[in-house]
């Protein structure tokens, strides 16, 4: 395997560009148009799926979504189901996305999950439709009933999973599912956009007047505090208090009604709607906000139940993912102050592997969360890490963004608290050079007491034969050129990194030190065609993560990832480090900033399992790529 080190951002060509509505804003009549201009439907709708994570049927970038309307007391034909399991057996995932809606208002979630079972592939992710308002909103007739949307929101089908026979005569295309996908992803008019379906009338589920309904603790409330909240507020983790009994929850009930309206907890920053849909989405719903406000006016009445529900979020083993196959630490316990200010701090962890091997995941288990912010880490070959280490006299070496110019072999992703561990998925690995150092910054706040902490890391090493290797790229603007005026409110710089090559996208980590205000990227598609990747319009250098996408997202040679970052530097932010304010440069010094968008790829067509296969990824990519002069554009703030 030969040495390759995460290429450092350099003079990257600039341009403006626009970012295009996510979906068009006329709204369809659904009685009258079958098939429609974007959107098809007259609201947005978002549900939580049977396993909590967010559903919003929005189809992958140039792909579908397919969402097929069923019910137990109404059975789907073999041949049916069959064609959804050859659907996802025949099209990635990040071209078709899957979506199940179970609409038996009585069903229990245990039958749900065991009729998934019997059908494992034909599903992505499944939502229960209790009280009928998805059915409602699509305008479902009869079960089963299957819908196509494109990823403009666009309706493209819809009707019968089979048509009502084969193709009428020689050359002529077959009508149903399965044609019209094939037709829609081969950029071909579908021969049948409607088919009428045939099957058990829709059920008709009385509209639920939620608001003559005082939500109650036990049957509304804990199931929201167990989904987002009680992953850090149980004891021993990072929230200042438990929210795992009635009592802890109802003497807080107001406030809980305040942060979530303000969108301040549970702490996620992407703009929702603006980029692929990512996975461990942390918001709530509208209608869980709804809820607590509803509870809190209520005086937050407790309900029947015989006792608190456990927290959801207890992890039932040690390690999420099972016992990992090496754990990493720091050599010993660093003493975090009870006051001051905030910490980082780069500790050294040797992995003494004696071959090179592949990363599957990485989970990150704090040894303190009261004091552990975030940490974030990454491969070092050459020792630079160990020789910092080595100059200071207690344990690690002071290290603020983490890098300080190191020329690193790759990046190993970051931890916040609520984050889940994140596999990269079948057939793909993180390469891990034999002997190599892994280095962790941790960053820490001071709890008011005298702390320890030794945080681990534990590394799941890929069993079986790795097919495509992960990669972290960055993209900014010149570092040489950056600079941030003195005293200017609203400063724009923006930078692009040129895709040459076929790649997925599988996950972001924007970084930005304490003047950003904004960061915006976007991918502008060969022929014009603009993507949303992520939007943060209310930066908070406290609060970073790595973002990782539900489906990988294709991105075709000849696209561009455009990066923006706004910065005020006056003496109107609160946040500047520098009083009177300062030119700012480029650097890894708190009084520094920056402007980084981390990107975890694959190639397209990578096959490191073959005979003699070498991973050359980061050569073809970064192969004659085209270098040019930043843009830095003064503008009013939005």
């Amino acid at each position: 395997m030969s040495l390759r080190r995460l290429t450092v951002c350099g003079l990257l060509a600039s341009t403006a560009g626009a970012l295009a509505a996510w979906w068009a804003s006329a709204p369809a009549d659904l009685e009258a148009i079958r098939v429609t201009a974007p959107p098809f439907l007259k609201q947005a709708v978002v549900r939580r799926s049977l396993d909590g994570e967010k559903l919003d049927f929005q189809a992958p970038v140039s792909g579908l979504a397919v969402v097929l309307f069923y019910s137990q007391a109404c059975p789907i034909p073999a041949e049916s189901w069959m064609t959804l399991t050859r659907l996802a057996t025949d099209f990635p995932a990040n071209r078709l996305f899957r979506a199940g809606v179970c609409v038996d208002a009585d069903a229990h979630r245990e039958s749900i999950e065991n009729h998934h079972r019997e059908h494992p592939l034909a599903f992505s992710t499944i939502a229960h439709d209790q009280d009928g308002s998805l059915v409602r909103q699509f305008g479902v007739t009869r079960i089963p009933e299957v819908f196509v949307l494109d990823d403009e929101g666009r309706l493209r089908y819809r009707g019968r999973i089979h048509g009502p026979g084969p193709a009428s005569g020689p050359g002529e295309p077959g009508s149903g599912l399965r044609p019209a996908v094939e037709a829609l992803l081969s950029d071909r008019p579908v021969p049948a956009p409607y088919l009428e379906p045939a099957g058990c009338p829709a059920p008709q589920v009385a509209l639920v007047q939620k608001a003559r309904i005082v939500p109650t603790y036990h049957r509304d409330v804990a199931p929201i505090l167990q989904r987002s909240c009680q992953a850090c507020h149980r004891p021993g983790q990072s929230g200042p208090f438990a929210l795992t009994t009635y009592a802890q929850a109802a003497k807080r009930a107001d406030d809980l009604a305040t942060v979530t309206e303000q969108r301040l907890m549970p702490p996620w920053k992407p703009v929702p709607g603006l980029g692929p849909p990512l996975k461990h989405d942390r918001t709530l719903l509208a209608s869980e906000i709804q809820t607590l406000q509803a509870w809190a006016a209520a005086g937050a009445p407790e309900g029947q139940f015989d006792t608190d529900p456990l927290p959801a979020n207890l992890p039932s083993q040690e390690w999420s993912l099972g016992p990992p196959d090496l754990v990493v630490e720091m050599d010993q316990p660093f003493p975090v102050p009870a006051t001051g200010d905030d910490l980082y701090r780069c500790f050294v962890m040797p992995t003494a592997l004696a071959n090179d091997r592949f990363l599957t995941a990485i989970e990150v288990q704090p040894g303190n969360p009261r004091v552990v912010h975030h940490t974030f880490g990454y491969v070092d070959t050459r020792g630079l890490g160990r020789r910092r280490d080595a100059a200071n006299s207690t344990p690690g070496y002071p290290c603020f963004s983490g890098f300080t110019g190191d020329q690193i072999f790759g990046l190993l992703g970051g931890w916040t608290p609520g984050n889940d561990a994140h596999p990269f998925g079948a057939g793909i690995g993180l390469e891990l050079p034999k002997n190599a150092d892994v280095v962790m910054q941790v960053h820490y706040h001071p709890s008011g007491k005298p702390e320890t902490d030794r945080t681990r890391l534990g590394l799941y090493l890929s069993q079986t034969p790795v097919r495509q290797a992960l990669e972290w790229v960055s993209a900014c603007p010149d570092v040489g050129k950056f600079r941030l005026p003195a005293d200017d409110p609203a400063i724009s710089v923006v930078a692009n990194l040129n895709v040459p090559i076929p790649v997925a996208l599988h996950a972001m980590t924007p970084h930005m030190h304490w003047l950003g205000r904004r960061f915006r990227a976007t991918l502008l598609l060969p022929g014009g065609r603009i993507q949303p990747l992520i939007a943060i319009d209310d930066w908070d250098f406290n609060r970073q993560d790595t973002y990782y996408l539900r489906e990988p997202l294709p991105i075709p040679a000849g696209s561009t990832i455009q990066i923006e970052g706004l910065y005020d530097n006056s003496s109107e932010n609160p946040h500047n480090p520098n009083r009177p304010p300062q030119d700012v440069r480029w650097g890894e010094a708190t009084t520094d900033d920056m402007l980084i968008l981390f990107l975890a790829l694959t190639q397209d067509g990578q096959d490191l399992t073959r005979p003699g296969a070498r991973n050359t990824f980061m050569e073809e990519f970064f192969q004659g790529k085209p270098r040019g002069e930043p843009s830095q554009d003064r503008r009013s703030a939005p």
